[in-house]
């Protein structure tokens, strides 16, 4: 059998290929702490690849599948959660060379691109045509098309667009065994049957390597108006945020958040006044923001909001990536996390769950972390009102409170999961979330998942262990 190296050598050539162990050290490098793998050992790949074309994909799967090699898929290397990480040796696919914009049809208002493509690359091509690609996360310096749409992200521009599965039209994906799907065989819109693309969207490459995506495209609104409003308490924006969506106003971006600073005693409490900063962004025809301005003054100033003003809500929407940007002129999305929590163990909660739960499950939670010892950073709202998140952390150098902190998050997330919720909206499940989403979705789900692993992937080697464990 020829060595795994040379045959990598033959598909894509000699200097699209990654052997150095310096080099490959840099893939194990994710936003995501080790202390937060849950017990998963991080474990360096064999050889990376760049393939530049769908072919090389196909010609790369069907020789681990015929070997039994574990593949593994990276992108833009954002993972919060780890799905980009291998767990034992392998080939890692690193999609960043196939980076093509294939095509972009005004009329048709979509844009077909290879799956390496950068959101900013993107945008930037589509601002001559005056539209733009509605995706719009913290980190969206660094992050592809194809790691947004493999982890189903969402971004600051959610509660209007959706998230990123929502602006797929169609894809192009490989099999493991090699075999390649069409767009046209998998496109999502006006047609009734199976939906074969939804296999793909969310699934963090478990079922295929998505190579093209056929994207919506949105005009660029004729008006766009941002605020920055101060509420006395975390329950009255969230009241507010509320009566917008009831009202009928979704506005285009929604970050509410409640941090520890806000408060007289410099801690998040469940029952205490927590001073709480509501940013959002309408955007439209002129005559709509008015009319959308005007009631949202109306409703805040029952509430007893507190304007900002224009230059804080300028700031905030300006500075709205400089996470990714940190990643970006770093390489390593970490730094920044890093130098706020001072050698914490952090973790990120994002769940999705009814509204009208929102404000319990923020009580229970808080008395969870509470008595577990565990330091609340902020609770805050991203995007629709169901999407509530919390940010919490444990001194790094104390290994029991890394297993109570680990204790009371995925309580928590039970929690979330008896309110009818769902145990992350942003990051993907990958190593980290694999036991909460198992109690998520249930045994028979489970049972599922698996079927349509071994079908799909009969010999096992696409991103072993992530999402749940079907292998």
């Amino acid at each position: 059998m020829k060595s795994v190296t040379t045959e990598l050598n033959e598909i894509v050539s000699r200097q699209n290929v990654i052997t150095d162990s310096g080099l490959l050290k840099e893939y194990l490098r994710t936003g995501l702490s080790p202390s937060n793998l849950d017990g998963s050992e991080l474990v360096a790949p064999i050889a990376a690849v760049r393939p530049v074309s769908t072919k090389h994909v196909s010609d790369i799967l069907q020789f681990a599948t015929k070997e039994s090699v574990p593949v593994f898929i990276y992108g833009g290397g954002t993972s919060l959660a780890g799905g980009i990480l291998g767990n034992e040796p392998g080939i890692i696919i690193d999609m960043r060379s196939m980076n093509n914009i294939i095509s972009v049809s005004l009329e048709d208002r979509v844009a077909r691109v290879q799956a390496g493509v950068l959101l900013p690359q993107l945008n930037s091509v589509l601002q001559a045509g005056n539209v733009f690609m509605a995706h719009d996360p913290q980190a969206f310096e660094t992050t592809t098309i194809g790691g947004a749409v493999a982890t189903n992200g969402t971004g600051y521009l959610t509660s209007k667009y959706g998230s990123m599965g929502d602006q797929v039209i169609g894809m192009e994906v490989v099999l493991p065994t090699g075999d390649i799907l069409g767009s046209s065989q998998i496109a999502q819109t006006y047609s009734p049957g199976l939906n074969v693309g939804n296999i793909f969207i969310g699934t963090e490459g478990i079922y295929g390597v998505i190579t093209e995506v056929l994207i919506r495209l949105f005009p660029e609104p004729q008006e766009r108006r941002h605020y920055a409003l101060e509420f006395e308490s975390f329950q009255h924006g969230f009241l507010a945020i509320q009566r917008l969506f009831s009202e009928g106003i979704i506005p285009a971006m929604i970050n509410f958040s409640e941090d520890e600073d806000g408060n007289d005693e410099g801690k998040i409490v469940a029952d205490s006044l927590t001073k709480s900063v509501l940013h959002i962004t309408l955007e439209g025809l002129a005559g709509v923001v008015d009319s959308q301005e005007a009631m949202v003054w109306d409703l805040i100033s029952q509430l007893g909001a507190k304007d900002l003003g224009p230059t804080e809500a300028q700031q905030f929407w300006e500075l709205r990536h400089r996470t990714g940007q940190v990643y970006r002129n770093e390489n390593r999305y970490k730094a920044a996390v890093d130098d706020f929590l001072k050698g914490r163990v952090s973790v990120n909660i994002n769940t999705a769950i009814p509204s009208s739960r929102v404000l319990e499950l923020r009580y229970q939670a808080i008395n969870i972390f509470d008595i577990a010892g565990v330091h609340i950073h902020s609770c805050s709202v991203l995007g629709d009102p169901e999407m509530f998140s919390m940010l919490v952390s444990v001194d790094d150098q104390n290994s029991q409170d890394a297993s109570k902190l680990e204790e009371a998050y995925l309580a928590v997330m039970s929690i979330a999961i008896e309110m009818g919720g769902t145990i992350e909206h942003s990051y993907g499940i990958g190593l980290r979330l694999q036991e909460p989403y198992a109690e998520q979705i249930g045994p028979e789900s489970i049972k599922l998942a698996k079927k349509m692993k071994n079908a799909i992937d009969p010999s096992g080697i696409l991103n072993r262990g992530k999402v749940v464990s079907i292998n």
